[in-house]
C-alpha cells in the first residue's frame, strides 16, 4: 500500500498537495524512452500530468484514463519506491489550511505519533494548523502552521 495511502480520484483540473505528490512520482519514473516532459511540481493537474499518466498506465497495462484512482496511484508508488527507496518525498508544494488529501492524513497521523491529538481525516483545518504550530516550536522552524519543505524533512526524516 502507498504512503499516503490514496485519497480521492485525481484528474484533469484537480489541485492540491496529492497532485503534486503525483507530479514528483512520475519524475521520478521518468527513464530515456518516456514521451513525457519533466512536469512542474505545483500541485495542479493539467493536461501535461494527465498525459503523463496517460503514459504510465500505457507502459504498465492499466486501464489509460489519464486519472489517478486507488490502482494506478499504488502502482505508481511502488515503481517510485523501487527506483529510490521508501522515503516519503517532499510533495513539492506548501500545505496549508484549506487543504486536504492523502498527504494531509500522513502529515496529521505522523503528528499524532508524536504526541498531538487531532483528527485524521485528510482536512487541514485549524487544529492541524495547531499541531503543526507546536511542532515547529519544538524544533526550532517558523511556527508558521504550513507545511513547507523544512517542516516536512522534520516530520519524514529520510533515514
Amino acid at each position: 500500500m502507498a504512503i499516503p495511502a490514496y485519497y480521492s480520484l485525481i484528474q484533469k483540473g484537480s489541485y492540491g498537495p496529492d497532485e503534486a505528490l503525483v507530479q514528483t512520482w512520475l519524475n521520478g519514473v521518468r527513464d530515456q524512452c518516456s514521451y513525457y516532459p519533466a512536469l512542474t511540481t505545483d500541485g495542479r493537474f493539467g493536461t501535461r500530468s494527465e498525459n503523463a499518466v496517460k503514459e504510465f498506465q500505457l507502459r504498465n497495462n492499466m486501464n489509460m484514463d489519464g486519472k489517478v484512482g486507488a490502482n494506478t496511484w499504488n502502482v505508481l508508488y511502488a515503481k517510485y519506491t523501487a527506483k529510490h527507496g521508501l522515503a516519503v518525498p517532499y510533495p513539492g508544494i506548501v500545505m496549508r489550511t484549506g487543504m486536504s488529501g492523502g498527504t494531509i492524513r500522513l502529515i496529521q497521523q505522523k503528528l499524532n505519533t508524536l504526541g498531538e491529538k487531532i483528527g485524521t481525516d485528510g482536512k487541514f483545518g485549524s487544529r492541524t494548523a495547531a499541531a503543526v504550530q507546536r511542532f515547529q516550536r519544538r524544533n526550532g522552524l517558523t511556527a508558521d502552521g504550513a507545511v513547507g519543505k523544512a517542516t516536512w524533512e522534520k516530520l519524514f526524516p529520510a533515514s
